[in-house]
């Protein structure tokens, strides 16, 4: 378990995040990189102060790692009223950004956990593993709107396809954590790219689905590295031979 008595280094942040986006979603390994990310999170993201995973199970959300019982009250709080900023971004796959839980009228179940347990504004964030869709929701409780605001307005940008109109000035405010997760944010799209046009020539050449072209992919990982990622490569490198 990382503490903050002895801090990990950055970039932990971004591997971790990478190498998620590079596993197969139903790999054994799936829920550790998951608690390591909550738990670097809360470690290295100075706005933070609680950090949690929330994933779905078929009908059912659970948290699947978390920082603090705080943070897991509050997301309770959500699934027993079946809405929240949580759920929100794991359903719709974009981040939720909350500036000011106080004044948040759309979830009340998580309005008043959250204020009564001192927590002032919070961000959802969609982690996405090798099948490229939305496998768990990173939920980040903060005490101060104003410290939040930089990262999450960052995050916000990361997904946009116009990063630099989201907020100009933004990135100047970012701690040396936060740039840690931006970092493996960008990083993981790049990799889901990669699969993703990979996934696109298999189903161009074998005349199949998006599901059965994912199943090759993992084959040939398999068979080779045991990376989906480099099992990627390789399909658009024979394809540009």
């Amino acid at each position: 378990m990382v503490t903050r008595s002895q801090p990990p280094g950055l970039g932990h942040l971004a591997d971790s995040l990478i190498g998620l986006a590079g596993t197969a979603d139903d790999d054994s390994t799936v829920g550790t990189r998951l608690a390591t990310i909550s738990q670097l999170s809360a470690d290295l993201l100075d706005a933070v102060a609680f950090a949690s995973v929330t994933r779905q199970f078929e009908s059912k959300y659970s948290t699947v790692a978390v920082s603090s019982a705080l943070a897991l009250a509050v997301d309770e709080a959500q699934y027993a009223d079946n809405a929240g900023p949580c759920l929100d971004t794991l359903d719709g796959g974009v981040p939720t950004s909350v500036a000011r839980i106080d004044v948040t009228m759309q979830w009340p179940g998580f309005r008043d956990t959250a204020y009564k347990l001192g927590l002032r504004s919070s961000l959802s964030i969609p982690l996405f593993a090798g099948r490229g869709l939305p496998v768990a929701a990173l939920n980040l409780y903060g005490h101060d709107p104003a410290t939040l605001a930089p990262l999450s307005a960052a995050v916000l940008a990361a997904y946009d396809d116009a990063p630099e109109g989201r907020c100009p000035g933004a990135a100047e405010k970012l701690s040396p954590g936060d740039r840690d997760l931006i970092a493996g944010l960008v990083g993981a799209f790049a990799v889901r790219a990669t699969i993703q046009q990979a996934i696109g020539m298999i189903i161009a050449e074998r005349q199949t689905n998006a599901d059965l072209a994912y199943a090759l992919l993992r084959s040939q990982a398999a068979a080779t590295t045991g990376s989906l990622v480099g099992a990627a490569t390789a399909v658009l490198a024979e394809d540009g031979s």
